[in-house]
């Protein structure tokens, strides 16, 4: 699914910009939730890439180190056409391992490696750090400013990115087709990447229907709230004054669905809502219960932390933000800019 049909939480902006233009214009550095304890039978990597996507350096790192999948692992999946910075395990057990700093190329570089006791796992990190240069401003960046702040104060519909649904949408497509039995998938990668973008569509569908009813960021009978910057939620008993409060200072946030077996944690209104905006997808509903997956939940609302931004010149500014796992800057860009197709200049001496 395209995120062209998704509502906006005021309007659909009116400036213009360019993003991506080169690989340095979108940086991304991954936070992760601890730090590794510098002994244990796994070797953490944190790797810069560019012009290469998360799977691609895992496969380098088991060629390197001759490790099946299950033992080259990472925390979050991070943009091709980006400069960006995260984590990998390698398990060593009782062998000593190759120097790191051989794996160096253009697109490739080990900044830092230390043991841990355990491997990483999915999910492992707390927070992105974001910067990004938007070009070719169809206005001056002064016009952008009032929109930052209000955006930094309010938060963004925590819609799922275009990332997540490949190609012109094609992973929901492709989801459909696994589902209906029409396509095998031997592939365990694939298989999860349709899965997670059937999933994906679902609560964007949701959250797309609380935006255009104005009550994302506000409390609906039968809510489920998250807990800001964490994946755990909770179903208020009765809602008072001090839970008002928590969400007025976005400690918390309404929820939505990520599908799946069993019955939904939403009561009343909200699960009404739910119920009748899923069953549109049928298909997509019916699958997502059968491979077993449990029903989870969502924030409805994302909140970019400490948002700043330079001024470049009349046509350019470079924003600076974090993000909780699992929001897309993509998303919080949406709110404030219209965003032109992606121009990835590459340089001559790179291979992309």
């Amino acid at each position: 699914m395209s995120m062209q049909g998704l509502a906006y939480a005021s309007s659909e902006p009116v400036i213009a910009a360019s993003y991506k233009v080169f690989p340095e214009d979108f940086q991304v550095k991954e936070i992760l939730n601890f730090e590794p304890d510098g002994e244990g039978d796994h070797l953490f990597l944190y790797v810069e890439k560019k012009g290469l996507t998360t799977q691609e350096v895992q496969k380098r790192l088991m060629q390197y180190f001759k490790l099946p999948d299950r033992d080259v692992s990472f925390s979050g999946m991070k943009d091709k056409h980006a400069l960006t910075q995260q984590w990998f395990s390698v398990k060593q057990g009782n062998n000593e391992l190759r120097d790191a700093k051989e794996l160096n190329s253009e697109q490739l570089h080990v900044q830092r490696t230390i043991k841990n006791k355990r491997k990483l796992r999915r999910g492992s990190h707390h927070s992105n750090q974001f910067s990004i240069r938007l070009r070719d401003l169809s206005e001056r960046p002064k016009e952008l400013i009032d929109s930052l702040q209000n955006l930094s104060l309010e938060g963004v519909p925590n819609y799922f990115g275009e990332q997540r649904f490949g190609r012109n949408g094609g992973n929901v497509d492709y989801a459909r087709k696994l589902f209906n039995g029409s396509l095998k998938i031997k592939e365990r990668y694939k298989r999860n990447l349709y899965i997670s973008a059937a999933r994906a569509h679902l609560f964007n569908l949701v959250l797309s229907q609380r935006v255009e009813e104005k009550t994302w960021s506000t409390y609906t009978s039968g809510d489920v709230m998250s807990l800001d910057g964490s994946s755990a939620s909770f179903k208020p008993e009765n809602w008072d004054k001090f839970l008002a409060d928590r969400l007025d200072k976005k400690d918390i946030h309404p929820s939505g669905p990520m599908w799946g077996a069993g019955k939904l944690k939403t009561e009343d209104l909200s699960e009404a809502l739910e119920e009748k905006i899923v069953s549109t997808e049928n298909e997509l509903k019916l699958g997502l219960e059968k491979i077993g997956l449990e029903q989870e939940r969502r924030a409805l609302r994302s909140m970019p932390e400490n948002l700043s931004y330079k001024v470049e010149d009349d046509k350019t500014i470079v924003l600076e933000f974090s993000l909780a796992k699992g929001a897309y800057a993509t998303s919080f860009l949406r709110e404030l800019v219209k965003l032109r197709g992606q121009v990835y200049v590459v340089k001559k001496t790179e291979q992309v």
